[in-house]
């Protein structure tokens, strides 16, 4: 039976969500913009104007532990790589780096081990974009992980598309994350409208008593974190200790210690009035949001925004990147069409 939380606000999908649909390649960025400041900290560029790179290559890095290296994600010649940024000129031939982070079975690694090689990936929460090592790393124990497999925003659906079909490596992931985190049990919360997803975690989670499955109405504002928590246990957010934990950091754990791949896609909805097609693209990191605009049809949106609905930023640059914690780009061509519970004026 789907549960959900008082108060909560019936709605329905506006980026043509469908589990049977396909994620989709957008149309190239001629360039990719890659920021060197994380959490005011400034990265150290490994490249210079004219240097050639290639998928997969690391670009900017910094010797602290809180930091985590920029990672090429198209092939093409640097064009510039100082004043916080570096930017790279598509040659559209995708070559990759055959070099690969070092790897060996996660059983035999240790914790710091498997946090060393997150870093070295690249891998960030899509939540919040607090790096990985960092978030599995913290000095207090939860009392459980929480893996949020949906966004209630009507405009997102990312989440739920990293889901499909993902099911054994999201638990495998979890598991790693589990063991970092020196915690037992875990609660996996995914849409009523995911039957696919929910059957096959349900399936996989038969003889596993540590990590519940929870099935959850597809009512706003469902994923905020204070009101999944307290739909999920009982218990507001400051009364339990819990951490929360987006399928796709954890498909990119399992990418990272199986085969040392680094992060260099991200899921992104592409939605709202002006959009002919929403849909959901597996976007390089660094591609710019008018790539995805051109990519999913739109004509002259007044109102261009990424992030949800509710806490996303609106933008008028269109040459912006796209970075590890964009969940959506959502265009709207009539300001009186964005919805009332929008915060931020536009």
């Amino acid at each position: 039976m789907p549960i959900s939380f008082k108060g909560a606000k019936r709605y329905k999908k506006h980026n043509g969500f469908s589990e049977t649909a396909e994620i989709k390649k957008p149309i190239a960025s001629p360039i990719h913009y890659y920021s060197l400041l994380q959490d005011n900290i400034l990265l150290k560029p490994l490249v210079t104007a004219g240097d050639r790179v290639l998928i997969g290559e690391r670009i900017a890095d910094l010797n602290e532990f809180r930091a985590i290296p920029v990672i090429s994600t198209v092939s093409g010649t640097v064009l510039t790589a100082d004043n916080g940024m570096i930017a790279i000129e598509n040659d559209f031939l995708d070559d990759e780096t055959l070099i690969r982070l070092p790897v060996k079975p996660a059983e035999e690694m240790t914790s710091r081990e498997l946090l060393w090689l997150i870093r070295e990936s690249g891998i960030v929460e899509p939540r919040t974009g607090e790096p990985a090592h960092l978030l599995l790393s913290q000095g207090k124990v939860p009392n459980c992980a929480v893996v949020c497999c949906f966004d209630s925003d009507p405009y997102v659906s990312s989440p739920q598309m990293s889901s499909v079909n993902n099911a054994e490596k999201i638990l495998s992931g979890l598991n790693l994350a589990l063991r970092l985190l020196c915690v037992k049990k875990a609660i996996i919360a995914v849409e009523s409208t995911s039957k696919k997803t929910y059957s096959d975690f349900k399936y996989l989670l038969r003889y596993n008593k540590n990590i519940l499955l929870y099935s959850l109405k597809p009512y706003y504002p469902q994923s905020r974190s204070d009101i999944l928590i307290k739909t999920l246990t009982g218990k507001p957010e400051d009364g339990i200790s819990t951490v929360i934990l987006s399928p796709e950091m954890l498909c990119n754990i399992v990418d990272a210690t199986e085969i040392g791949k680094p992060v260099t896609q991200k899921t992104v909805t592409v939605s709202g009035d002006d959009i002919l097609e929403p849909s959901n693209f597996s976007v390089p990191l660094g591609a710019t949001v008018d790539s995805l605009l051109v990519s999913a049809g739109y004509n002259e949106p007044q109102t261009v925004i990424m992030g949800g609905i509710t806490d996303g930023a609106s933008i008028t640059d269109l040459n912006t990147p796209v970075t590890s914690s964009t969940r959506a780009v959502i265009a709207f061509n009539d300001k009186n069409n964005i919805p009332p519970y929008r915060k931020e004026p536009v």
